[in-house]
């Protein structure tokens, strides 16, 4: 049962972080993006804190090189990554970010492999790039109702950026939560409490007015499904993303993370959008790698 903990909390989280998209599309618009990952933040951690205090999993964390790693994990993957994947969704769109988001579980896997000589084996490297090749099937579906920005030089570098800091997040908190004693929600809390507290820094060193544009720009926000947002994609979806990286290798736990795609084609489906034949092939072959994953 435990072998399937680590899968089955990858895939969860990413369902979560679907249904969070699209609730963040409609109640976070009035919201910049450093706006809405400043907002997350200050909701979130508290609620990860109450949560350790309550199930007493916060305590007996001692600071030593665990905490070092998971600080500057919170502050590479969501301090910076997520200003580099802003930045790039600005620069050449959703979609064309999306792709190259998909660079994240390869360069988890070399990163993992070169620093703590944690290999993958032919199975889960198999498995993994036949879940790659389903999900970037879907995700390059031209659509005209999905507008295609045009590549350029200062956009790919920063999708590739995000990528990047995506993957050396996830293996510092792989090497921490698997050589010290870190339990998920310890390290959830420190990620998220870091990456939360240098983006503060960061706003206010540079952009000190932020702060009062963001409480006006809250007037006009649906509170209500913007928590329902938060407490899914940020709170339960970092939690459980450190819950797979503490039983899976880091390139396997960044493939299954990335599959967020897979289920929005049934909630496309529920809301009347039924996909088309290419995204059900794309998510047919992406099922198989999945499978192959937990077939022992």
């Amino acid at each position: 049962m435990e072998s399937l903990l680590g899968p089955m909390a990858a895939l969860f989280a990413a369902l979560f972080w679907a249904l969070a998209n699209l609730l963040y599309s409609q109640a976070g618009s009035y919201l910049s993006a450093s706006q809405l990952n400043l907002v997350k933040g200050f909701v979130a951690v508290p609620l990860l804190f109450i949560v350790g205090l309550v199930t007493q999993q916060l305590v007996h964390f001692d600071g030593s090189t665990a905490a070092w790693l998971l600080l500057a994990s919170g502050v590479i993957g969501i301090t910076l990554g997520d200003t580099l994947y802003f930045t790039a969704l600005r620069r050449i769109g959703p979609w064309y970010t999306m792709l190259f988001e998909y660079l994240a579980p390869p360069f988890a896997a070399i990163i993992a492999w070169l620093w703590l000589q944690e290999a993958m084996s032919t199975r889960e490297v198999f498995a993994a790039l036949v879940v790659l090749l389903g999900i970037i099937i879907i995700t390059t579906e031209r659509n005209p109702q999905r507008p295609q920005a045009t590549l350029n030089l200062a956009g790919i570098s920063a999708a590739t950026g995000a990528a990047l800091c995506q993957a050396l997040g996830l293996v510092m908190a792989f090497e921490a939560l698997a050589s010290f004693s870190v339990n998920p929600l310890q390290a959830a809390f420190v990620r998220l409490a870091a990456g939360t507290a240098a983006l503060t820094v960061a706003l206010l060193l540079l952009k000190p007015k932020m702060f009062l544009q963001t409480k006006a720009a809250l007037r006009h926000t649906s509170l209500p499904w913007l928590l329902i947002a938060i407490f899914m994609g940020t709170f339960l979806a970092i939690w459980l993303q450190q819950t797979a990286i503490a039983y899976l290798h880091p390139g396997l736990a960044q493939t299954l993370l990335a599959t967020a795609p897979l289920w929005l084609i049934p909630i496309q489906w529920w809301r009347g959008e039924p996909p088309t034949l290419r995204s059900v092939l794309g998510a047919l072959i992406a099922a198989v790698g999945i499978a192959a994953l937990f077939l022992r």
